[in-house]
C-alpha cells in the first residue's frame, strides 16, 4: 500500500488539527444552541459568539505551536501544512477571531439574535483553511465550495434587506460561474496529465509538451476561476454589490480571509503546479521542473494587463463612490491588483511581500469595517460620505481609528500599508516590471485621494444631520485598538513579520 495515502489519526491531528477543531466546534455549537434555546436572546448570542471565538483561538494556537514546524507536511496527498499554508491559515483565523468578536456587538446593535450566524461563520472559516491547505485540484474545488456556501449565507443574513438579498444572489450566480471555470480547467489538466495533485501535475508537465493548447486552456480556466474569488478585473463585477449589501462585519471578513485564501491558492497553483519552484527542492527528480519557467511567457503578459486594469479600475471607480462600503469594495479590487505585482514578480521578495501585504491588509480592513459598523449603529443608518461630516469632533476615538486604517490602506508611512506596498513594488522593479510598478504607484496616488477625502469629511466639514451611535462594547474597542496598534507597529518595525513571511514562502519548494 502507498504509505502516502495511509490514514493516521496522529498525522491528521498534526497536519489538519485546525480543520478538525473548527469542524468539531461547528458541530458542538449546534448542540449548545439547542441547549440555550429557551434562554435570553442576548445571552444566547453572546455565549455562541464567544464559544466561536474561543474555537478559532484554539485553532490558531494549534497552528502556531504545532503546525509551524512539522517533519511531515502532507496528509493523504490532499492537504499540506508547511509554513506557507500555516501563515495563510493563521491570517484566516485571525480574520475570523476579529470578525467573531465584532459580530457580537454588530448583531446586538441590529437586534438580530439568530445565532446560526456564528455557525455559518465557523463553517466558512473551516472551508477557508481547508481551501488554503489543499494540494489536490479536486480538493481545492470541494473546499472552495464549502467556503463559498458559508459566505453566500452570511452575505444574505439580513434577509429582510433588499440590498443584502440582491448582493448575495449575484455573488452566488457569479461565484458559480467562476467555480465552473475552475472545474473545467481541472478536468482539462487531468485529461492531459492523468493527475490532480499539484506536485505530480508539475512532474508530468516538465516531461511533456506543456505548450500544448489543452494545457494552456486549462491553465487559463483555472486562473479565471481563482480570479473571480480574488475579485480582479474583469471578474470583479460581484464585489461592489455584495460588499455594500452584506453585514459590515461579514464584508470585512469576506474582503480579507476569502481574498487571502484565494491569493494563497493562486500562488501555490502557479508556483508549484505550473511553475519551476519544485526544481529548488534539492531532489534530482524535480530538476526538470525548471523548464516550466517557460510557461511564464504565456500567463505573465496576461497577468500584467489584468494587474494594471485592476489597479486603475478599482481606484478610478472608487473616486466616484458616495457610499463608504462601496468605496472600500472598489478599494479591495485595487489592492488585489497591487498584490498581483508580487505574484507577477515570481521571486522570493514578491511572494514574501504578498504574504506581508495580506497580513497587514487583514488587520486594517477588518478594523475599518469594524469602525464603520460602530458609526453606523444599525445597518444602512450612516454609510455615506455626507453622514461622516463633522463626526471627528463628536466621536474622536472612532474617527481617529478609521482615519488611521484609511491612511494605512492608502499606503502612507509609517503604517503597515506602506511597507506592504513597498515590498511588492520593489519585487516588481527587481523583476524588470518598471512600467507596471510606476503605473501602480500612480494609482496609489489616486487611491490616497478618496481615502483622505473621508478624513476630510470627518474633520473639515460641518455635519448636515445628527448621527447618534450606541455605546461601543469593551470587546469591540479592544479589537479596534489592537488593530490600530498593529498597523503602526508593523509600519515602524516590520522585520519580525517580514522574516516569518520569508520563511513561509520558501517552503513552497517542498514536495506536496
Amino acid at each position: 500500500m502507498d504509505l502516502q495515502y495511509s490514514f493516521s489519526l496522529a498525522k491528521l491531528w498534526s497536519i489538519c488539527g485546525a480543520q478538525v477543531i473548527m469542524l468539531l466546534s461547528g458541530l458542538v455549537l449546534l448542540f449548545v444552541e439547542i441547549f440555550y434555546k429557551g434562554k435570553s436572546p442576548e445571552r444566547r448570542l453572546s455565549t455562541i459568539g464567544w464559544l466561536t471565538t474561543i474555537a478559532m483561538a484554539l485553532a490558531l494556537g494549534h497552528v502556531c505551536n504545532k503546525e509551524w514546524n512539522l517533519d511531515e507536511v502532507v496528509f493523504m496527498g490532499a492537504f499540506s501544512m508547511e509554513k506557507f499554508s500555516a501563515f495563510l491559515v493563521a491570517v484566516v483565523l485571525m480574520a475570523g477571531i476579529m470578525a467573531s468578536i465584532l459580530s457580537i456587538g454588530y448583531l446586538k446593535n441590529n437586534k438580530i439574535y439568530r445565532t446560526e450566524y456564528f455557525l455559518l461563520l465557523a463553517f466558512a472559516v473551516y472551508g477557508t483553511i481547508a481551501f488554503v491547505q489543499a494540494v489536490d485540484l479536486l480538493m481545492i474545488f470541494i473546499t472552495l465550495e464549502i467556503m463559498s456556501l458559508g459566505i453566500y449565507c452570511l452575505a444574505a443574513f439580513l434577509r429582510d434587506d433588499r440590498l443584502s438579498l440582491e448582493g448575495s444572489l449575484k455573488y452566488f450566480l457569479i461565484g458559480s460561474f467562476g467555480s465552473a471555470f475552475l472545474l473545467f480547467g481541472i478536468v482539462l489538466i487531468y485529461g492531459f496529465t492523468g493527475e490532480i495533485n499539484l506536485t505530480k501535475i508539475s512532474s508530468v508537465l516538465a516531461r511533456a509538451p506543456f505548450q500544448h493548447p489543452m494545457v494552456l486552456v486549462a491553465l487559463a480556466m483555472i486562473m479565471v476561476g481563482l480570479m473571480f474569488k480574488i475579485s480582479m478585473v474583469p471578474f470583479h463585477m460581484w464585489a461592489p454589490d455584495v460588499y455594500e449589501g452584506s453585514p459590515s462585519v461579514v464584508t470585512g471578513f469576506m474582503a480579507t480571509a476569502v481574498k487571502a485564501a484565494a491569493i494563497g491558492v493562486f500562488i501555490k497553483v502557479m508556483a508549484v503546479g505550473f511553475g519551476p519552484v519544485l526544481s529548488l527542492s534539492g531532489q534530482p527528480e524535480f530538476y526538470a521542473n525548471a523548464l516550466l519557467g517557460a510557461l511564464g511567457a504565456y500567463w505573465k503578459p496576461i497577468l500584467w494587463w489584468i494587474s494594471l486594469l485592476t489597479m486603475f479600475f478599482g481606484n478610478l471607480i472608487a473616486v466616484n463612490q458616495r457610499n463608504v462600503k462601496r468605496m472600500l469594495a472598489y478599494s479591495s479590487i485595487a489592492h488585489a491588483g497591487y498584490m498581483t505585482l508580487g505574484i507577477l514578480a515570481s521571486n522570493d521578495m514578491g511572494r514574501m511581500g504578498v504574504l506581508f501585504y495580506l497580513f497587514a491588509y487583514t488587520i486594517m480592513n477588518i478594523g475599518a469595517f469594524g469602525v464603520i459598523y460602530c458609526l453606523d449603529g444599525q445597518e444602512r443608518h450612516a454609510q455615506t460620505l455626507e453622514d461622516y461630516r463633522g463626526l471627528g469632533y463628536k466621536y474622536p476615538g472612532l474617527s481617529f481609528l478609521i482615519s488611521l486604517f484609511l491612511v494605512a490602506m492608502a499606503g502612507l508611512p509609517p503604517t503597515a500599508g506602506f511597507i506592504g506596498k513597498f515590498y511588492v513594488f520593489a519585487a516588481a522593479i527587481r523583476s524588470g516590471y518598471l512600467l507596471l510598478a510606476a503605473l501602480g504607484i500612480l494609482t496609489s496616488v489616486i487611491g490616497a485621494y478618496y481615502y483622505l477625502r473621508v478624513v476630510y469629511m470627518l474633520y473639515m466639514k460641518d455635519p448636515v444631520r445628527e448621527i447618534s451611535i450606541p455605546g461601543v462594547s469593551v470587546s469591540t474597542a479592544v479589537i479596534l485598538i489592537a488593530a490600530a496598534l498593529a498597523v503602526i507597529y508593523l509600519g515602524i518595525l516590520p522585520q519580525g513579520l517580514t522574516d516569518v513571511a520569508d520563511a513561509a514562502q520558501k517552503t513552497l519548494s517542498l514536495v506536496f
